[in-house]
C-alpha cells in the first residue's frame, strides 16, 4: 500500500499526537510547517515535538504542501481561513486539504469554495474529543467533497473518521452546537464547584450531581428537565434569584446563573405554561418546536 504524505500546518498539541499516533501505524511521511518554529521558547517546543513523533519540519508552507497528498490545518478558527487562501496557492488536483479548526460553518464553507475553485478535495473535519488522549484516534466527524475520500485513506491507519455527508460546514456545525453543551457545562461546573468548595461540601455537591446524571439516560434528562421546566419556569426563576443572592454572599462569581435565570425567565415571558394548558409536555421535542415558534422578547 503506498503511503500518502501527511502536511501538518500548525506543530502544536493536537498536532503533535495525532502524528505521533500515525507514526506508531507505520506512516512514515509526516511534514509540519508551523510559523512559531523561528520563534525562541516556540519553535524550540515545536522542534522537540517534531524529534519526538519523527516529523519533518518545513521551512515554508509551499515546501509543506508540495511533500503531501493530505494536508491537515491544525491551527486557530481565527487564522483557518486566511491559511486557506494562502495554502490553495500552492494546493494540486487531487490533494486533500482538511481543516480541524474549530471554525464556524460559514468559515468551513468558504474554505470549501476556496478549495473547488483550486480544483482540491476538502474535509471538514470536527474533533469531537480531547485529541491527547487518544491521538490519531481521536473521534472525527467529517463533511465536504472529500470526506468520503478523507474517511477512505485514513481509516487505514486507525483514524476514527464518521463520514457525515458531502456539505462543507455540517461537520462543524456538529462541533459548535455541541460546544454549548460541553463549554457550558464546563462553565456550570467552574461555578457550581468553586460555590461548594468555599462552602466546603464539594464532595457531597459531586456526589449529588453524579446521581442525577447516571440514573438517566441523555434523551431521558432531556425529557425530565425541559418538560418540567416549561411548567414551572417562574418558580424557577425564583430559586435562582436565591441561588445568585447565595453567591453574592459568597463573595463569587455568578455570570452562569445569571444566564441561566435570563434563560429560564424567557421561558416565563413566552408563556409555556398556557402554551401546554400547565400540563407536562410528552417529549422535550415540543417544548423546543413552541420556542422556535414564538417571538423570544428581547
Amino acid at each position: 500500500m503506498n503511503q500518502p504524505g501527511i502536511g501538518f500546518i500548525g506543530f502544536g498539541e493536537a498536532a503533535f499526537h495525532m502524528a505521533s499516533g500515525l507514526v506508531s501505524e507505520g506512516v512514515s511521511s509526516i511534514f509540519a510547517f508551523d510559523v512559531m518554529a523561528a520563534e525562541p521558547v516556540a519553535g524550540a517546543i515545536i522542534k522537540e515535538r517534531a524529534d519526538l513523533a519523527n516529523v519533518t519540519l518545513t521551512s515554508s508552507l509551499k515546501q509543506l504542501i508540495e511533500s503531501s497528498r493530505i494536508v491537515f490545518c491544525a491551527t486557530s478558527a481565527k487564522y483557518a481561513l486566511m491559511i486557506a487562501q494562502e495554502a490553495a496557492a500552492f494546493l494540486r488536483k487531487e490533494q486533500i486539504y482538511v481543516d480541524m479548526n474549530s471554525a464556524s460553518p460559514k468559515v468551513k464553507q468558504e474554505i470549501s469554495k476556496l478549495m473547488d475553485q483550486a480544483g482540491v478535495w476538502f474535509a471538514d473535519a470536527a474533533v469531537m474529543e480531547a485529541v491527547p488522549p487518544h491521538r490519531h484516534k481521536v473521534p472525527i466527524s467529517a463533511s465536504g467533497t472529500g470526506a468520503r475520500k478523507f474517511s477512505d485513506v485514513m481509516g487505514r491507519y486507525g483514524m476514527n473518521i464518521t463520514y457525515i455527508n458531502e456539505e462543507a460546514g455540517s461537520a462543524s456545525a456538529m462541533k459548535m452546537i455541541r460546544s454549548i453543551f460541553m463549554k457550558g457545562f464546563t462553565a456550570l461546573l467552574l461555578e457550581t464547584l468553586t460555590a461548594a468548595y468555599k462552602s466546603g461540601i464539594d464532595r457531597e455537591i459531586l456526589t449529588s450531581i453524579r446521581g442525577t446524571l447516571s440514573s438517566h439516560s441523555t434523551e431521558e434528562l432531556a425529557n425530565l428537565l425541559l418538560t418540567r421546566t416549561a411548567i414551572h419556569a417562574e418558580r424557577r426563576v425564583a430559586e435562582m434569584e436565591e441561588v445568585i443572592g447565595t453567591l453574592k454572599d459568597l463573595d463569587l462569581d455568578y455570570s452562569v446563573s445569571l444566564a441561566t435565570k435570563g434563560k429560564l425567565q424567557q421561558i416565563v415571558d413566552l408563556d409555556l405554561k398556557s402554551h401546554f394548558d400547565m400540563k407536562v409536555p410528552g417529549h422535550f421535542v415540543q417544548v423546543l418546536e413552541a420556542l422556535m415558534n414564538k417571538s423570544v422578547p428581547q
